[in-house]
């Protein structure tokens, strides 16, 4: 019995102490799969505890034993989209794939987009828009997820030292694109101190209004001339033109002059004037097609002094002014019933309008600031994107005028 005990514990001891040996495994394409130490040399098979717990590579060998060569990795890369950021998504690189031949197939910047901007602004003459203008820029690259900087400067006026002094802090800064609500008393400045590199967008001013041939300037401003070319479709004839002195009131004035050839009387609203009565009722307004140009407070004063005495011209034709939500607070739904009003203001992407909302911006009613997103779109990719509708075209934004009529919930589109 002795014996046998002696047998078996001496069998244990001699396997116990035998080399563990390398198992190939049987793969379902009936080629073999298997493991070896990353950092080993092939024909060694010692392995140490800390080596047990190293990364391990996947050879594949065939059904001969031979070891088949890494063949570089395929990658699924997604269609890119007009306007998609690369170089903001992070490098991928999975094991035993070459970063050479990566590199030959598309070149990935693991590294934030770093995105410069200025804002220029002179406060003493478009303080209303400035703040809300700003908030749009910022919600805007907010919503691009980029690491921006954003500098703004209050030139305070339109002076060419201000304005050159302005642009020294953007060179200083080594800033590139700029956004500048100046006027078009501002461009003959800005024809000398643009310089080549810069990209300057100008949400406030039209590229037919001034006299430019600086490469590096934008214009951003919606065409007032256009909208009244839609509206005037709806004239019955007997055009009366309400308008007032200022500097908007004659810009569109000079615009409905240069549409409206056949105008029956052009009657300018002091800024005074509150109680239209005598107007109303002594202008021959009654079946005639009356055009207001004037401020969403005027305007909203006169449509219901209209009806309140019973003065129904055949239709009210308004421009951009007048698609303002406060008109609807401002009248009662049957001062509006004859009203038609043109809107250059498109739509955008839902998520990217709430957080331009957020931070402070309106590009559903106001166009200063939907122009400014025209601009700050351009400039983050260079080009026109399909996240903003409204594009860029030999320097000037085009925008595409659509007609809206009014109901007790606000503005409906006139298909």
């Amino acid at each position: 019995m002795k014996q046998i005990i002696a047998l078996i514990i001496l069998v244990f001891v001699f396997f116990g102490c035998t080399q563990k040996q390398t198992v190939q495994l049987k793969m379902p394409n009936k080629q073999n799969t298997y493991a070896k130490p990353a950092k080993m040399a092939p024909k060694e098979d010692k392995i140490t505890v800390v080596q047990e717990l190293e990364p391990i590579d996947i050879v594949e060998s065939d059904s001969k034993g031979k070891i088949i060569k890494d063949e570089p990795v395929e990658y699924e890369v997604a269609p890119i989209i007009e306007g998609d950021k690369i170089e903001n998504q992070k490098t991928s690189t999975p094991k035993g794939s070459s970063e050479n031949e990566i590199e030959n197939k598309i070149e990935i910047d693991s590294s934030k987009v770093k995105m410069k901007v200025a804002f220029i602004y002179p406060s003493n003459l478009v303080s209303k828009y400035a703040k809300s203008s700003i908030n749009t820029v910022s919600g805007y690259l907010s919503h691009q997820n980029s690491d921006y900087e954003l500098v703004v400067i209050d030139t305070e006026n339109e002076s060419a030292s201000r304005i050159n002094s302005a642009f020294q802090e953007v060179k200083n800064a080594n800033i590139t694109n700029v956004i500048a609500l100046f006027t078009p008393n501002a461009v003959g400045t800005l024809n000398n101190v643009v310089s080549s590199n810069l990209k300057v967008y100008l949400p406030l001013i039209e590229k037919k209004e001034v006299s430019s041939s600086n490469s590096s300037l934008i214009f951003g401003s919606i065409s007032y001339d256009d909208q009244v070319k839609k509206l005037i479709n709806y004239s019955s004839g007997n055009n009366i033109m309400f308008y007032q002195d200022t500097y908007l009131g004659s810009k569109l004035k000079k615009s409905y002059e240069l549409v409206v050839s056949d105008v029956r009387l052009k009657r300018e609203i002091k800024k005074s004037e509150n109680n239209f009565k005598g107007i109303v009722t002594g202008s021959g307004l009654a079946n005639s097609t009356l055009f207001l140009n004037t401020d969403i407070v005027k305007s909203s004063l006169i449509l219901s002094q209209l009806r309140s005495y019973d003065v129904y011209p055949k239709v009210v034709l308004s421009t951009q002014l007048s698609y303002d939500p406060l008109l609807m607070t401002l009248t009662q739904d049957k001062d509006r019933d004859r009203l038609i009003v043109a809107n250059s203001i498109d739509v955008v992407d839902k998520e990217l309008r709430d957080e331009i909302a957020t931070a402070g911006g309106n590009i559903v009613y106001e166009w200063v600031d939907y122009s400014t997103l025209v601009g700050i779109n351009y400039l983050y990719y260079g080009k026109n994107s399909s996240l903003v509708p409204t594009k860029i075209e030999n320097n000037q934004a085009v925008y595409n005028p659509r007609l809206f009529s009014c109901t007790e919930f606000g503005f409906s589109e006139i298909k």
